[in-house]
């Protein structure tokens, strides 16, 4: 079959794309502002604007000789170029229109568990929106509702599995908060039984794992998957995660913000019983969502996810602190360690003052652009300090506070990120 696939690098729609594709369906994968590099070699390319294409004449022409529609298309946060109504309602809803009129008659809709009538979130009304239009339709439509998706490349399962791999972990309240997780590999033969029988047809379904689990017990779960030993864990009280989550909305970083905390306590789950019945076997059991083959894997992606900014932020503060230290509290020692080294206090008071400078700059780089050429930077600068420190006052190496002895340790971490960063 020709399938058109829309959201065909989101992290569902191009495990769609892969799966088949290598079932040996055609693929028209829609792709907007770049990503064909994720997608099979033979897949053809169609680029679209989501914002954009909201008439239904748009996309009736990239509906020629196409057999099955399939809509992938999500964001869980806004941004100033893409829009819950446009990408979740309005193009969904002109694609739909259009396979109406092409004569496109089946239609697979991903949509979300929770889009349904008590729906209080702009992301689950959105999507409500574009089921309600396929709904409406003369289509031979499905209608698919994923809980939480569990995939390697998923966005929502690298925070699960860092969140599960912290020392000591957040949670929202007690982390009773419950949901069923499906993995993407079930929900991509789920799509493939419903597209080659073909079954489902008009009909809404949960796409779920066999059973509902707390949000507490499916980091347990990840967790011991990794290797990592049993989950310690940390209740955040109910009012301080909605102010935090009150500012997830201001600075629109992470995935907290007032909607997804809204969607956590509100739930996600459902009965596995229509899915299981397509499949003709019930969903993969969370327990069995990593395999041992790679459970070191990714116990040091998630280790590397936490540590890694843990790393840049004490770099940035001993840079920081060092430019601001010297400057307001041993501008004296600073000036005569450099007259030491020959300069005259003409030039010795500028150089301490260039220097205060290019520690605050580096410290600052660190945490807004950080990269091998600055690690090597910082490492030169270090290496530079400590040669001409160790000329002019060699007792320093026997500091009991380890002014010098403390830069070996730095310069291997220096080392390590600059090595490691060239394979990123």
């Amino acid at each position: 079959m020709r399938i058109l696939i829309t959201g065909a690098t989101g992290f569902i729609g191009s495990a769609l794309v892969a799966a088949l594709h290598k079932n040996g369906h055609q693929i028209v994968a829609c792709v907007h502002r770049g990503g064909e590099s994720r997608l099979p070699t033979g897949v053809e390319i169609e680029q679209v604007d989501y914002m954009r294409d909201t008439d239904e004449s748009i996309w009736r022409p990239r509906l020629i000789g196409i057999d099955v529609v399939i809509n992938a298309v999500g964001i869980l946060r806004e941004t100033r170029h893409a829009q819950f109504d446009e990408l979740h309602h309005l193009a969904p809803r002109a694609l739909f229109n259009a396979c109406a009129s092409a004569g496109v008659k089946r239609v697979i809709q991903i949509s979300a568990l929770g889009a349904d009538d008590e729906a209080t979130s702009r992301y689950h009304r959105s999507k409500k929106a574009a089921d309600d239009a396929l709904r409406a339709s003369t289509l031979d439509w499905t209608i698919v509702q994923p809980s939480v998706v569990f995939g390697i490349d998923g966005a929502s399962t690298q925070l699960f599995l860092r969140m599960a791999s912290l020392p000591l972990t957040p949670l929202v309240a007690s982390g009773d908060q419950r949901m069923q997780p499906i993995h993407i590999d079930d929900l991509c033969a789920f799509v493939m039984k419903l597209i080659d029988q073909p079954l489902g047809i008009r009909q809404t379904i949960a796409a779920v794992g066999p059973q509902p689990v707390t949000m507490r017990d499916m980091l347990s779960i990840y967790r011991a998957g990794m290797g990592l030993g049993p989950l310690r864990t940390l209740g955040t009280p109910l009012p301080l995660m909605r102010l935090a989550s009150r500012v997830g909305d201001v600075i629109r970083a992470g995935a907290l913000s007032t909607e997804t905390l809204e969607m956590l306590l509100r739930g996600n789950t459902a009965s596995a019983r229509s899915i299981s019945l397509i499949l003709g076997h019930a969903p993969h059991a969370l327990n069995e969502f990593i395999p041992a083959q790679q459970a070191r894997t990714l116990q040091l992606q998630a280790l590397e996810s936490w540590l890694r900014p843990l790393m840049l932020i004490s770099i940035a503060a001993m840079w920081i602190g060092a430019g601001a230290v010297s400057w307001l509290f041993a501008r004296a020692e600073g000036i005569a360690l450099l007259e030491k080294l020959g300069l005259s206090l003409a030039l010795a008071t500028p150089a301490f003052i260039a220097a205060c400078a290019l520690n605050l700059g580096l410290g600052i780089a660190t945490l807004v652009k950080p990269g091998r050429s600055l690690w090597l930077l910082q490492l030169a600068v270090m290496t530079f300090y400590t040669g001409a420190l160790t000329w002019v006052a060699p007792s320093l190496w026997a500091d009991p506070f380890g002014s010098l002895i403390k830069n070996l340790p730095i310069a291997a971490l220096l080392i390590g990120l600059a090595v490691t960063e060239s394979r990123r």
